[in-house]
């Protein structure tokens, strides 16, 4: 009687956790199904204040046309840093070189960038990985 029980509840627990679990698909608006990030993908990599950067992406089936944004975030507190861009076409597919700017918040740790798309009548976002940046007041900003 006790091991039925208790073969009872396993099997209720592995039901409700398989019930649980969504396709990612299924939260992504369909106008943004296939655009992705391609740059940055990688994981732990390195960045210094004020050098070149840039930020790729494939649009794939998706109907997005326009790259509002590519922002900078705190990976510790969640808040937006700085704009490094805006306003790309997206079939362009990147954002050219720009200079890691990081306005006040010139202190080094983990970042991402949110990558903000318009559409048409959608907004789609994505998040990058999160990067390490190194701000050294000694190294000069590079002319992208």
């Amino acid at each position: 009687m006790h091991f039925s029980a208790l073969s009872s509840l396993a099997l209720a627990l592995v039901a409700a956790v398989s019930v649980q679990a969504a396709p990612l698909e299924a939260r992504v608006p369909k106008a943004c199904l296939g655009f992705r990030i391609t740059s940055p993908t990688q994981a732990g990599l390195q960045w210094t204040y004020g050098q070149c950067y840039a930020v790729s992406w494939d649009v794939a089936a998706s109907t997005v046309k326009t790259i509002k944004s590519v922002d900078l975030y705190d990976a510790k507190t969640n808040k937006k840093v700085v704009t490094e861009v805006k306003n790309i076409p997206a079939s362009k597919g990147w954002t050219e070189n720009f200079q890691l700017q990081m306005g006040d918040d010139l202190e080094s740790g983990s970042y991402y960038f949110k990558v903000i798309a318009d559409a048409g009548s959608t907004t789609c976002t994505l998040d990058s990985v999160k990067f390490h940046v190194d701000v050294n007041p000694n190294s000069p900003p590079s002319q992208c």
